[in-house]
This record gives structure tokens, C-alpha cells and sequence, in this order.
């Protein structure tokens, strides 16, 4: 087969369109095993010097034309679609396409392309439920140009890794090795997140009992308390990390580059003295609407937050980094700027998602997760933590937000609505954007290399 390919370029690439085709087209691509036949063949196009351009437009082609296929067969046949036995076999898999396209809307098409069970399914149900075509065929066409390279470059450049890695400096590699594990790690909380969430069909098939937790047990917080808890106990007795004394001697090459003045910015974000003032002007605010537990919930949130860093920097009192010329006051385990500025978005998030419908809180969640992950990262990358520091506090935030989030349910059901919101948001980022102005000069002289 392999000699047989090798004959010309041409059937090789013919070969990855046909594969992505039928990954990618309705229900059957379930079954194929896409992945390793288009690996196998971007290596075998490698080997042949084929352009990897050419190896992405055939994957990009055949991946488009199993989308629309999938969902104009969707759009035509709709509900006449049970008739077929080949569809009563595995309703299953379009029960939870299903559920899944209603629960993440435009978004699961863009999610599903890289999910493998979903990705010949979500394009068919999108057809069946009326998605637009034009709107389906700009996130098809989105979708496939992340989906291509990503699919077909680990194997044109298998080959190619090992002494691509080589070459490149330690700094580099960690902050490589860094991106991605951040990356995997907020794709596996929402893979989590989606699969056991008390609405996916499968979680009813096998735990029906979740369905009937008491409002007073919202899913999500617990969740978010077992794991931020667990990855907190883990830190707390792993300390100190391999990777903490690794990244803390890439410093100086890190900030000899044009990031610094961003990171100095952002880690500013974090300081004690603007999230009190904002904190203070969202708590006025929600008096002012009517719901007086809210600001109890939050001051006592916060506090239980602080309470617990600062118990934990007496007990272990870790030594800060030596490297800027004015170290932050108090010891560096964990880190006080990650954990605040964690608990503060944490908490705002939640707040502002709380009127929203369930399949739309990821548009506050998902930015706010990757800030904090920015946050954090900004201390490592100055040299004023360790890196276990930067992930204690960003557990012990969610921890303590999480618990938050219980608390307030034993003390209220009511779910709020704050009107006006706009006009107090822009606010905030004003307020946000004065400090910054006010104090960049002299903490950019404060987190200068010592």
C-alpha cells in the first residue's frame, strides 16, 4: 500500500482528502480511525517532499466538503432522519450531539471539529436544528484552518522534532512546555465540566440521582471545590516542584525580551489596593440593588481567602526569588497577587453569569481562566515566586470561591439580575486603567533586575 502511494504525490494527497472526508462525514467518522490514517499519511507526504501546504489545503478540502455534506444531509432530511436504520442503531451519539450543540451553540462547531466523537456528529445535528447555512459554513471554513494544521503537522514534522527542540534554548522550551500544559489544563476542565454535568444524557443514563441535587448543592461549585481543593492538598504537600527551581533560572533571559513591560503591567492588575477599591465599588453597588447578602458573601469570602494565605505563608515560609531590585513584602508561598486577582475574577465572573443561560457562562469563565493563568504566570516570569506559589494561589482562590459560591445558596435561592450593567462595568476598567497610568513608573523601576 505504502509503495503503491509512493508512485506519485498526487494519490497521497488524494488519500488525506478521502480520509478527512470520511472523518468528518455523518456518523460514519465515528467509526473511522481518522486520526492515525492522516498522521500516517502527512509523514508519508514528508518523506516524499510533498509542499505541506499542499498536505493542508487536501486535508482543509476534504474536512470541508464532510461538513457541509453532513449538514445539508441534516438540513434536508431533519426529523425524517429517524426512518433510517442506520440512524435508530446509533441514536446515542445524536442524542448527545444533540445536547451538546443546544448546550455550547455557534461555539460546539468550532469545539466539535476537534472532539472525535463529535466531530462527524455536531455538523448533521447543526443541519437538523436550522443553523443558518451561512453561519455554519464561516465556522466550518474557521474550524478547519486550526483544524488542518493541527491534525496534519505532528505528522509532516514527526521527523523533524526532536532536533527542532534541540536548537532552541531552555527559556524557549519552557515556556513552550509552560503554554501548553495551561492549555490542556483549561480544555480538561471543560471536558470534565461537559461530561459530568448533571443535564448530559449519559450522566442521566448512569446517575439519574444527580438530576435531583437541591438547588442548595449547585454542580458546578462542588466540582470546582473537590478539584481546586485536591490540586491545593497535592501542592501543598509536593512543595517544592522540580519545575519551581527550572523556570526560576530562565528569569533573566525571559525579561531581556519585549514582554516585560506587559507583564509588569498585568501583574499590576493583582495589586491588593485596586482590587479593594473595585471590590469595595461592587459591593456598594450590590447594597444599592437590593441583595445585601451578596456583600457579606464576598467580605467573607475574601477574608477566609486571606486568612488562609496568610496561614500558609507562616507556616512554610518560603523565601521569595532574589532578582528584582525592590522584593514584594511577606514571604512567597503562596502567592498573594495570583490568589487575590484568581478570587476576584472568580467571584465576578460567577456574579455576572449568574442571570445568564447555562450554555453561555463559558464566555465569562474562559477569559477569566485564561487571565488568572496570565497572572500567575506574570510572577514567575518577574521573579518574585516560585511557580508552586503561583498554582497554591490560584487553587486556594478557587477554593475559597467555590465555597463562596455554597454558602450563598444555603442563605438564598433568589437568582439576581444586576440592570444597568454597562455603565458600571466601563466604570471598573476606567478605574483599572488609572491605576495602571498612576503606577506603572515606579513599579516598573520596582520589578527591574536587582
Amino acid at each position: 500500500m505504502t509503495v503503491w502511494l509512493q508512485a506519485s504525490p498526487w494519490l497521497i494527497l488524494a488519500a488525506i482528502s478521502v480520509t478527512a472526508f470520511i472523518e468528518s462525514f455523518a456518523l460514519i467518522g465515528v467509526i473511522v480511525p481518522g486520526v492515525v490514517v492522516l498522521f500516517s499519511l502527512s509523514a508519508l507526504a514528508q518523506s516524499n517532499d510533498i509542499s505541506l501546504w499542499l498536505v493542508l489545503i487536501a486535508a482543509g478540502m476534504g474536512a470541508c466538503a464532510g461538513d457541509l455534506s453532513s449538514f445539508f444531509i441534516g438540513h434536508r432530511l431533519q426529523h425524517r432522519m429517524d426512518h433510517f436504520r442506520w440512524v435508530q442503531r446509533h441514536r446515542e451519539w445524536l442524542r448527545e450531539g444533540e445536547w451538546f450543540f443546544r448546550r455550547w451553540g455557534w461555539l460546539s462547531v468550532l469545539i466539535g471539529r476537534f472532539v472525535g466523537p463529535l466531530r462527524p456528529v455536531v455538523p448533521l445535528i447543526a443541519g437538523t436544528l436550522n443553523m443558518p447555512p451561512r453561519q455554519f459554513v464561516l465556522l466550518s471554513l474557521g474550524s478547519v484552518l486550526a483544524w488542518a494544521p493541527a491534525y496534519m503537522l505532528p505528522g509532516f514534522i514527526t521527523g523533524e522534532v526532536v532536533e527542532l527542540v534541540q536548537h532552541r534554548s531552555l527559556a524557549e522550551r519552557s515556556l513552550i512546555v509552560l503554554v501548553l500544559l495551561a492549555t490542556v489544563g483549561l480544555l480538561a476542565f471543560m471536558v470534565l465540566y461537559h461530561h459530568f454535568h448533571p443535564q448530559h444524557p449519559r450522566v442521566l443514563q448512569r446517575w439519574p440521582w444527580l438530576n435531583q441535587l437541591s438547588p442548595r448543592l449547585p454542580f458546578p461549585a462542588v466540582m470546582l471545590a473537590l478539584t481546586a481543593g485536591s490540586a491545593l492538598l497535592w501542592l501543598v504537600l509536593a512543595r517544592p516542584l522540580v519545575w519551581d527551581g527550572l523556570l526560576n533560572l530562565q528569569v533573566p533571559t525571559w525579561r531581556s525580551g519585549i514582554a516585560d513591560n506587559f507583564f509588569i503591567g498585568f501583574t499590576l492588575l493583582g495589586d491588593p489596593q485596586i482590587l479593594a477599591i473595585t471590590g469595595l465599588m461592587f459591593a456598594l453597588w450590590f447594597f444599592l440593588q437590593g441583595f445585601y447578602w451578596l456583600p457579606a458573601q464576598l467580605l467573607i469570602t475574601i477574608t477566609l481567602a486571606q486568612w488562609g494565605i496568610f496561614q500558609l505563608k507562616a507556616f512554610f515560609d518560603v523565601p521569595r526569588p532574589n532578582w528584582v531590585a525592590i522584593l514584594p513584602p511577606g514571604d512567597s508561598f503562596p502567592s498573594g497577587h495570583a490568589s487575590g486577582f484568581a478570587l476576584y475574577l472568580a467571584l465576578m465572573s460567577a456574579i455576572a453569569n449568574e442571570s445568564r443561560p447555562m450554555e453561555k457562562r463559558w464566555q465569562f469563565y474562559l477569559p477569566a481562566g485564561v487571565m488568572m493563568l496570565i497572572m500567575a504566570f506574570s510572577r514567575v516570569w518577574l521573579g518574585v515566586h516560585w511557580l508552586s506559589d503561583v498554582l497554591a494561589g490560584l487553587a486556594l482562590a478557587l477554593f475559597c470561591a467555590a465555597l463562596g459560591r455554597l454558602a450563598y445558596a444555603q442563605v438564598s435561592t433568589r437568582r439576581f439580575h444586576l440592570p444597568g450593567t454597562a455603565a458600571f462595568w466601563w466604570l471598573i476598567v476606567l478605574t483599572f486603567t488609572a491605576y495602571l497610568v498612576l503606577v506603572f513608573p515606579s513599579a516598573s523601576q520596582n520589578y527591574a533586575l536587582g
